[in-house]
């Protein structure tokens, strides 16, 4: 009996000492390999909410409005944003303004396949601009001898080079918003232009539809900003916005952009 015994308590220690073993090795990995979890993680609704908390990469492209040319403070629109986000929202932002003065569609479609412009472009939480002024009307010398009873832009080649935009745009980056400021018309109160707000209306509202192929592309519409307040809101060169013009676009894009984005206003405490 006694070997029989000693055989038994042998076989339960070993079955005892696997089992201790198996858990150990399974408890080790657990700790060494842990397992995704699908509860949330500590801290990731907070950083849903604190959006406020977060670098904001800014990148503008365009022409000279979007440059601010004719500003006495040479930031336009775009700089005045930031500086709104920064002070009443307290959002930590990073510009970079891409925009060339006198750039036209093509141009900016150029522009769009410069691997420099792509990174950037690629790091973007928002990308605004300024395009089409340049497309819209032939140069001051042109100008005087065009009948805008009849004159009618080729918005065929706008809308494609606009598809090609917001597409290039895209590829790169698929998701953050993009911010198109429309057109204001700086002739309205020149007496042989008195036809081109139709124009320029007309010309918005082409952007519009093209806009509403693509997802998370916003209009930013500044037409009647500037309507009869020409004299009050233009640099001397009577086409560029002077500060309180620019200030006026910021006021607008900043609006839609933070509401787009759910930045919190922040109260500032003494």
């Amino acid at each position: 009996m006694r070997p029989i015994m000693i055989k038994v308590l042998l076989a339960v220690m070993a079955v005892s000492l696997s089992l201790f073993l198996y858990g150990f090795i399974v408890g080790a990995n657990d700790v060494l390999n842990p397992k995704a979890s699908s509860m949330p993680k500590a801290g990731e609704e907070a950083t849903k909410v604190k959006k406020n908390a977060k670098n904001l990469q800014l990148v503008s492209l365009g022409d000279s409005l979007t440059r601010g040319v004719g500003d006495k403070e040479a930031i336009g629109y775009i700089g005045r944003v930031r500086n709104h986000l920064e002070s009443e929202y307290q959002q930590k932002t990073s510009l970079a303004n891409l925009a060339v003065s006198g750039a036209k569609m093509p141009d900016l479609l150029k522009q769009l396949s410069d691997k420099g412009v792509q990174y950037s472009i690629k790091q973007a939480d928002v990308i605004v601009f300024t395009i089409g002024g340049n497309d819209l009307f032939p140069g001051w010398e042109a100008l005087g001898n065009l009948d805008l009873t009849k004159y009618r832009p080729d918005e065929a080649t706008f809308q494609a080079n606009a598809r090609n935009i917001i597409e290039l745009i895209r590829k790169v980056n698929p998701d953050c918003p993009i911010f198109w400021i429309g057109l204001y018309n700086p002739f309205e109160d020149v007496p042989e232009l008195s036809g081109s707000s139709t124009v320029v209306v007309n010309w918005n509202a082409s952007l519009e539809r093209t806009a509403l192929e693509f997802s998370n592309v916003h209009i930013i519409p500044v037409f009647d900003l500037f309507h009869s307040r020409g004299k009050e809101l233009l640099y001397s060169d009577h086409f560029h916005p002077n500060e309180k013009g620019y200030a006026l676009v910021a006021n607008r894009l900043l609006q839609d952009l933070v509401s787009q984005l759910g930045i919190d206003k922040k109260e500032v405490t003494d």
